[in-house]
């Protein structure tokens, strides 16, 4: 069941959370795909768009603060049978329901309306007229945020980029310089242990290569504290 902050046992100090409707065409229902943290409505609807909105096809999304969302499964309302008494406005309530499990995300339904003098009245219709559902919600019309239906909004919010440029990943800059080149001169290793050359010179000195009597100079060098 959803629980009010004031109910929470711990004080939680992010965002509100807002669960995500999304509709992927205007003849499928409105979904429950999941839920961001936001600090306003814009906010919230803006991170759903990113979050769930990137890949998959969509025409309009809701955001619905979870403290405005009245939820239960019938174990829930075996157990605690005054959730059906919460009160609340008047309004028009969205009904959500989930029917299945074989699903693996938790997807809910929107089904429709009704009218009713609070959420826990909501819920009690909702149960009456889907009493096979495994669990049900509700919320007010007005606790809705939703994007607008123009067709430019629409566009700007949903529509696949098309046109887009795209860059095949090896035409992106390396460090140094691309390995196709370095064949080409033939500095490319013969073997993993060798190093580079142009022709028969080294690209760079290695110490281990150096004379040994270029080593023992520099050994001479090196001050050994007793």
């Amino acid at each position: 069941m959803t629980q009010s902050p004031s109910q929470s046992p711990t004080h939680d100090t992010q965002w509100p959370r807002w669960e995500v409707f999304k509709q992927d065409s205007e003849k499928r229902p409105y979904q429950a795909v999941g839920s961001v943290h936001a600090g306003d409505p814009d906010h919230a609807l803006l991170t759903a768009r990113n979050v769930f909105v990137r890949r998959p096809a969509a025409v309009s999304l809701w955001a619905v603060r979870e403290a405005d969302i009245l939820s239960a499964t019938p174990e829930e309302l075996a157990a605690h049978p005054a959730v059906l008494d919460t009160p609340g406005e008047a309004d028009t309530y969205h009904v959500g329901v989930k029917k299945t499990h074989k699903r693996s995300m938790t997807f809910v339904d929107l089904v429709g309306t009704v009218q009713a003098s609070g959420p826990g009245e909501a819920l009690r219709q909702a149960q009456a007229a889907h009493a096979d559902a495994l669990a049900w919600l509700v919320f007010p019309e007005a606790a809705i945020a939703r994007t607008d239906d123009d067709p430019g909004t629409v566009e700007s919010w949903f529509a696949p980029a098309k046109d887009k440029t795209y860059k095949q990943q090896q035409y992106y800059g390396v460090i140094g310089k691309h390995v196709g080149q370095l064949k080409r001169e033939g500095r490319m290793p013969r073997r993993v242990n060798e190093e580079p050359h142009v022709a028969d010179h080294k690209v760079y000195d290695h110490p281990h290569d150096q004379p040994a009597r270029t080593l023992e100079a520099n050994a001479a060098d090196v001050e050994v504290n007793p």
